[in-house]
């Protein structure tokens, strides 16, 4: 029988490792967050008042087992004319909101055309913002804006929240967390992707009542504008003082160290790995918190990203360690 494998957050993060997954298990999900209001899903959702499609058009095209010119198709975005910076996937999404009446419907409808492998969810049907407080005192509204006025003022992000606060989660993501096998949180922007998912009211109660094991799987670098100099230890402590819970069993890091020319590139950007350090290992043993290491990048368009085959063969093994 497949695992239950839950994934959970949003961005280019969760579309990478849903590449991996839906290889091992056909008893996949994907829980998005729906905070997003920059490019494409931003001018959706200010003009139509739709659930922003960005992330959950990501994971249906991740998840997809259609042809390659289908899937090009979803991806297509417009460069011209009053249509330039539009995805033509996002505005299917949105198209089949308006006509089916509900973005589950449209996502039902999207997956079908897709014939993806699992189910995607939005983490809410709320029409949530992401509001944010730096360290200066100076109060952030919306996720595209956070990262950057956070550089612009030299101010790391103190904390994050909902607008309104505690939107609920929907009932069969409640379910299908509560009976996963694995839960997955990550990789994914710390304060604009995970946070946001975690912060649903009916997210963590449902992870804390899983049988399975959840892991955080860490970002391989850090993000200018929101995870400046945090260390990996730093990321599982801010997601627990935001929902003043423990949640996780485990921790799934990259042990490989980029080549000398990648990291110059990434460091004149502010940006360095995320690796485990040998004084935080304390902090992890003190935590009840496992951990997992493994070679995990790959360079995609000289960019650094998870090679999606070895985390998930390792998460396989972590979950197979800790059910022993």
């Amino acid at each position: 029988m497949d695992k239950r494998i839950v994934i959970i957050g949003g961005g280019t993060g969760l579309s990478a490792l849903l590449r991996g997954l839906k290889h091992v298990t056909k008893d996949l999900h994907a829980v998005v967050n729906v905070v997003d209001d920059g490019g494409s899903s931003g001018l959706l959702r200010k003009d139509m008042d739709v659930i922003p499609p960005g992330d959950i058009r990501n994971c249906i095209l991740a998840m997809s087992n259609s042809s390659p010119t289908l899937e090009r198709l979803f991806n297509y975005r417009f460069d011209r004319g009053s249509l330039d910076g539009q995805s033509f996937g996002n505005l299917m999404l949105a198209a089949l909101e308006q006509i089916s009446g509900s973005i589950e419907a449209s996502i039902q409808e999207t997956s079908k055309v897709f014939n993806i492998t699992g189910k995607v969810y939005p983490v809410t049907l709320s029409n949530i913002r992401l509001k944010a407080m730096l360290e200066n005192g100076q109060e952030v509204i919306g996720e595209s804006h956070i990262p950057m006025v956070a550089l612009e003022q030299h101010s790391r992000i103190k904390t994050v929240d909902l607008l309104p606060t505690r939107p609920r989660t929907l009932p069969e993501v409640v379910e299908v967390i509560e009976t996963a096998d694995i839960i997955l949180v990550g990789p994914g922007s710390l304060y604009t992707s995970l946070l946001p998912a975690l912060l649903v009211s009916g997210i963590k109660e449902a992870i804390i009542r899983s049988k399975g094991k959840c892991f955080y799987v860490a970002n391989l670098m850090t993000q200018p504008g929101e995870t400046d100099g945090l260390k990996l230890s730093d990321h599982i402590r801010v997601i627990e003082e935001h929902i003043e819970d423990p949640i996780f069993d485990g921790v799934v890091v990259n042990s490989a160290t980029p080549r000398l020319e990648i990291l110059h590139e990434y460091a004149s950007q502010s940006a360095r790995p995320i690796l485990l350090e040998e004084e935080e290992r304390s902090f992890f043993a003190d935590h009840n918190l496992a951990i997992k290491q493994g070679g995990y990048i790959m360079l995609k368009d000289g960019l650094i990203r998870h090679h999606h085959q070895r985390v998930v063969h390792d998460i396989l093994d972590f979950w197979e360690e800790l059910s022993i």
